[in-house]
């Protein structure tokens, strides 16, 4: 698994760059779309690049997952009830493809992602990968406005090293709407809906396995106002770079069947029918301006704060710093590279997670 995460990312790198790097020029204006032009105001307003993000979301996910493995672990009769510790290494590839639709106002998005998860050596161990396929309608009403809505399958394939899996297929629907209500700040916010089920195996004994099949959809809602300064605005800013203050915050409920597993115990989750898990955060991004074609670096630096979590029973990390870099460049007819790695780190030193990522997204 660590092989896979740490060589993916390279291999992709060399494609794109090869593929694109001798088409770096933009279509005249006039042979832009309102769509494209849209997404042009929207990405140099930094809410293009929230809408094709998923750090928050996937450091929630696997949160939950890590957090829920954790509790039935120490809850297991013979195991230590303290000195767990959770970590975990993403490597996140997203492809996004956008097919313009007739009226030039709007356009459809596929979306395939894959993430391949290496935990770290610690009383509990997850490895595995998620895959996700998600088609949207998106709509730009208006040059500082977009608004989506689709469907998405995806599913999980985790080992607890040494214990057992955890699968999970699921299917739902997001809606997602970016809004740039003034020069300098815009809102980009999403709702997505989970119904999915559970797959859990424990190996009790090698002889004796433990499986139990219920239940699991979750509700996700998550916005950001997102800030964009330059030197213009405040002489501490370098010529050429744009600072993007981000103030944000998610909320997880999730919803867990009862039922009874394979020895006929009735139960839900490991805290009840239903889990909530909530966060803000508040994040400074430094990033250059660059012209299609060449690399425009930036970095990240932030801080995020639990405020609900109904499952820190064995761990609990209610605060986490957020450190992050990276680069992204245009190419021709819309096509955009985003390469970047972010950690959060909590506090306490009990819980850590880091992704790097390898987005591309074209244009037809």
């Amino acid at each position: 698994m660590r092989d896979r995460c740490w060589t993916a990312c390279p291999v992709l790198f060399m494609i794109v760059t090869s593929a694109f790097s001798k088409e770096t020029a933009l279509p005249p204006d006039a042979d832009l779309s309102t769509a494209d032009k849209a997404q042009m105001d929207l990405g140099q307003a930094g809410l293009m690049r929230a809408y094709f993000d998923n750090d928050q979301f996937g450091s929630v996910q696997w949160r939950v997952g890590q957090e829920r493995i954790t509790i039935g672990d120490a809850a297991s009769s013979g195991r230590p009830h303290s000195a767990y510790k959770d970590e975990t290494t993403d490597t996140i590839l997203p492809l996004n493809v956008l097919f313009d639709l007739p009226g030039g106002n709007s356009v459809l998005r596929l979306g395939v992602k894959t993430t391949l998860t290496h935990g770290g050596d610690n009383l509990v161990e997850l490895d595995g990968d998620i895959s996700r396929v998600d088609l949207a309608y998106l709509n730009f009403p208006a040059p500082n406005v977009m608004w989506g809505i689709g469907g998405f399958y995806e599913y999980t394939d985790i080992d607890i090293e040494g214990a057992g899996t955890v699968r999970r297929p699921a299917g739902g629907i997001k809606a997602d709407l970016l809004y740039a209500f003034s020069p300098h700040w815009g809102l980009a916010a999403l709702a997505e809906y989970s119904f999915g089920e559970n797959d859990v195996s424990i190996d009790i004994t090698p002889q004796i396995t433990m499986r139990h099949r219920q239940g699991d959809d979750y509700l996700y809602t998550q916005g950001q106002l997102i800030g964009q300064f330059r030197s213009t605005d405040n002489a501490h800013i370098p010529d050429g770079w744009v600072l993007a203050p981000v103030l944000g915050a998610q909320f997880r409920r999730s919803f867990i069947e009862a039922n009874a597993n394979s020895f006929g115990v009735v139960s839900s989750g490991v805290a009840g029918a239903t889990e909530d898990y909530e966060t803000v955060w508040g994040h400074l991004r430094l990033e250059k301006e660059a012209p299609p074609g060449t690399w425009a670096p930036n970095v990240l630096i932030g801080i995020e704060r639990e405020y609900a979590n109904d499952l820190d029973t064995v761990v609990r990390e209610p605060t986490y710093a957020v450190l992050g870099a990276g680069m992204s460049t245009l190419f021709a007819r819309g096509a955009r590279f985003d390469a970047s790695y972010a950690r959060h780190q909590g506090l306490r030193g009990n819980r850590s997670n880091q992704g790097i990522a390898a987005a591309l997204t074209m244009k037809f």
